[in-house]
């Protein structure tokens, strides 16, 4: 069911990720559709990604999608092809770039990634985070985790870091006494984490990155400025 409240932000921007990169479960994407329709802030979250996400494809080497991949696509186009007025989220264009998108591993955001060698858990739980800048201008990285596999976290950019600084990363469950440091993270590409390294995975848990010092914290706690901070929503993966 698509967020109706606008101030469930972090849920809408990431179901929107998942739409832009054609992630999104068919029963999701009718309902996601019928809202963007006459929903003017889920349109700029949906062109927001697409202004994030497009240049990033430049980045990733092609790789061949299964026939069946195709097979759905062309359906997908002949359904649009036959219809007598198509909306800008339905046109070619757009369609292309979700083929691109499969073509290329459903890439990022963000989401739901076919990587080679790696299948998700159907019937599972999938947890997805978007990390944003403390005043909510900028979103830097979408954190990405399932029960039993591994956590992923991808940058959106390029993250500056100072000279004898690094990027530290953390989690901190809503019941939990404080955070817990999962380690120092490279600023300009992913990184994967083992989920059972993490002290806990549900919904509404906290995830962030500090600035620290050459080496990281020293006192189990952040002592630098947070520079992306996010909170995971629950998805079912079919």
């Amino acid at each position: 069911m698509m967020p109706s409240d606008p101030e469930d932000h972090d849920q809408r921007a990431a179901i929107a990720a998942e739409y832009v990169i054609g992630s999104l479960p068919a029963d999701q994407r009718a309902d996601f559709e019928h809202a963007l329709a006459r929903d003017f802030a889920l349109q700029q979250d949906v062109y927001f990604w697409q202004d994030k996400l497009l240049p990033m494809t430049r980045m990733l080497a092609p790789v061949e999608p299964a026939p069946h991949v195709w097979a759905r696509i062309e359906r997908s186009l002949a359904r649009h092809t036959e219809a007598p007025k198509q909306n800008w989220w339905q046109g070619l264009t757009f369609w292309r770039f979700g083929a691109m998108a499969a073509s290329l591993v459903a890439m990022v955001l963000a989401l739901k990634l076919i990587v080679p060698g790696i299948t998700p858990a159907p019937e599972a739980v999938r947890y997805v985070a978007v990390l944003q800048s403390p005043d909510k201008k900028d979103a830097g990285w979408i954190v990405e985790a399932s029960a039993g596999g591994k956590l992923r976290l991808t940058p959106l950019g390029t993250t500056t870091v100072a000279p004898q600084k690094v990027l530290q990363f953390w989690t901190k469950a809503q019941s939990a006494s404080g955070p817990t440091s999962l380690g120092l993270v490279p600023p300009d590409r992913v990184t994967e984490i083992d989920v059972a390294r993490l002290p806990t995975l549900e919904r509404e848990q906290l995830f962030e990155l500090t600035l620290e010092p050459e080496g990281g914290s020293t006192i189990g706690r952040p002592t630098g400025p947070i520079l992306y901070v996010g909170r995971t929503v629950a998805m079912n993966i079919r």
